[in-house]
């Protein structure tokens, strides 16, 4: 992980916010596994630990760890100064590293926040956890989605069907992925498609051992694509045993209008709004047609807004 916290404050992004929110909501129906308060959560919380916060208040998480990749003393007293509970341990190291290494008894909700392209420290990653994971615990993933860029020993730009091989190797791309399914939105779609790949394909080879009744299942939850100034990717879902099938469809979580559990994403895209906007609608809710003739604001916003207000941050000053 590169030390984005010292170009990004992740408290006032506003796609990422709500997205935290939503990650919320979907970890809230993971009851049916296990009490919440028994869950372990795992993330990247940079300085801010936004994260952390807002999953302990409303999830009762107690059991945390955040890692960082720094063997800097004087970064590391940093984090461990802007530690906000207890709770929160810090495991400094490489994410492959602290991983392995880890104890894994515990249900887990891990977040693993990336802030760079799919690599293989990302699918590595990724197959250390639906390996060691206890069953009932959920694994999401977020990586930048813009077209990856790599360089040769001259110093020139790859072609970017080869930087993406350079990255993840050859085998998980889809055969007919072409360089236009490179661009825009369309990186996330192969992201996304890789990730998934990945995750079938570690469980395929972990089941051959159990029974069939134990055997891991992967179900998708997460699909979203937001931007904040970079394209980002976030997927992920549950794990659990083929005889929790029925824990899983009591949670329920079709019901969260932006649970996505395929191909197709959820785009998390908040209008830029005035905090007077933003009560003028939140006064007029529900609203009726006439309603967005009545509020002097381009209607495209309002039902952007409309979308996520139950999610949309509100950013203040203060001295706290």
């Amino acid at each position: 992980m590169a030390a984005s916290y010292r170009k990004i404050d992740y408290r006032v992004r506003p796609a990422k916010s709500v997205e935290r929110k939503m990650l919320a909501e979907i970890l809230r129906k993971l009851g049916e596994f296990g009490r919440l308060e028994d869950y372990r959560y795992i993330g990247f919380g940079s300085l801010y630990f936004s994260d952390f916060k807002l999953f302990h208040r409303l999830l009762g998480f107690d059991s945390m760890i955040s890692i960082e990749n720094t063997n800097e003393p004087s970064t590391r007293q940093r984090f461990d100064f802007n530690i906000p509970y207890r709770h929160v341990k810090m495991q400094y190291g490489l994410s492959t590293h602290v991983l392995a290494r880890l104890d894994w008894h515990q249900r887990t909700v891990l977040w693993l926040d990336y802030d760079g392209n799919l690599d293989q420290t990302v699918l590595t990653d990724i197959e250390t956890v639906c390996i060691k994971a206890k069953p009932g615990s959920a694994i999401f993933v977020s990586v930048n989605a813009n077209p990856p860029v790599e360089h040769d020993e001259e110093g020139k730009q790859l072609p970017v069907m080869d930087a993406l091989k350079s990255r993840v190797g050859d085998e998980l791309i889809p055969l007919d992925t072409k360089p236009n399914d490179l661009s825009g939105w369309n990186t996330a779609r192969v992201y996304r498609t890789i990730i998934q790949t990945k995750i079938e394909e570690t469980l395929r080879k972990f089941n051959g051992v159990r029974p069939a009744g134990s055997r891991l299942v992967y179900r998708q939850l997460a699909n979203f694509h937001y931007e904040d100034g970079a394209r980002m990717l976030t997927v992920g879902g549950v794990l659990f045993e083929a005889d929790q099938e029925h824990h899983f469809s009591r949670c329920d979580f079709q019901k969260l209008p932006f649970v996505a559990q395929g191909a197709d994403s959820y785009l998390i895209d908040p209008p830029f709004l005035t905090f007077k906007e933003v009560r003028a609608i939140d006064a007029s809710i529900p609203l009726a047609e006439a309603d967005y003739g009545n509020l002097s604001i381009p209607r495209a916003d309002v039902e952007k807004y409309m979308k996520v207000y139950r999610y949309f941050p509100n950013f203040i000053e203060s001295e706290v």
